[in-house]
């Protein structure tokens, strides 16, 4: 294709997909509102609640429309800005060591009833590092396929008309990490990744392509270690 052409093509891409902006209606506002709470049901002090818009679109920005913080109680009462927009979300965060939230809606065609976002309870939970080492002590020509099944840490909830929409939704979805070992790799050193803490992370694996055998390990500290040999 000449590459006049391809750029001609190109720039009507970007004007066409680029004319949304994000709206805001400096008329209105709504309140957001809630509790901020652990995985023991324990109040959060000090969470960061952050409001934005987002028309969704190429060049369109995200907009920050209002934020606050949890108060000694995990409550929380944000008033924001407002806008018919694709995206209205609501990010609730405290710092590493805990999961994020995220709550999210259309405004195109949506208006909270008494310009009200009730969000509730919102769980953070508290993190942890699952540090895994697998070390082959057998001798050569002996292999080993694993996999680490556990819940991923945080949780996107989108909304629809004011109702949950379980199947855009991902709150403690199942995450998969795992590997082949073999003479080219037969030990797996110093690998992790993030889980909340009290949660279960399922071990299974099998040597030399033979029955699979499966073990559940309970997350009881935030940095967590798992040592397994074949």
């Amino acid at each position: 294709m000449p590459k006049r052409l391809s750029l001609a093509i190109w720039l009507i891409l970007i004007a066409f997909f680029s004319c949304e902006d994000t709206e805001i209606e400096n008329n209105i506002r709504v309140l957001v509102h809630g509790n901020v709470v652990d995985q023991n049901a324990q109040p959060i002090a000090g969470a960061s609640i952050r409001v934005y818009a987002d028309a969704n679109a190429v060049g369109a920005d995200r907009v920050l429309l209002g934020e606050g913080v949890s108060d000694a109680t995990g409550n929380f009462s944000v008033t924001s800005l407002f806008g018919p927009n694709d995206l209205f979300l609501v990010d609730v965060s405290l710092n590493d060591q805990f999961s994020t939230y995220r709550y999210q809606t259309n405004t195109e065609e949506f208006t909270p009833f008494n310009l009200t976002f009730n969000l509730e309870t919102v769980e953070l939970n508290e993190l942890a590092t699952f540090t895994y080492n697998i070390i082959r002590e057998s001798g050569e020509n002996n292999t080993l396929q694993y996999r680490f099944t556990y819940f991923d840490s945080n949780c996107i909830e989108v909304f629809e008309e004011g109702v949950l929409d379980q199947s855009q939704s991902f709150c403690n979805s199942l995450r998969f990490t795992g590997s082949n070992l073999n003479n080219l790799s037969p030990n797996a050193e110093n690998r992790s990744f993030i889980v909340p803490i009290q949660s279960q992370v399922e071990f299974t694996h099998s040597i030399n392509e033979g029955e699979e055998v499966s073990e559940i390990i309970t997350i009881n500290s935030a940095d967590y270690a798992f040592e397994f040999s074949y």
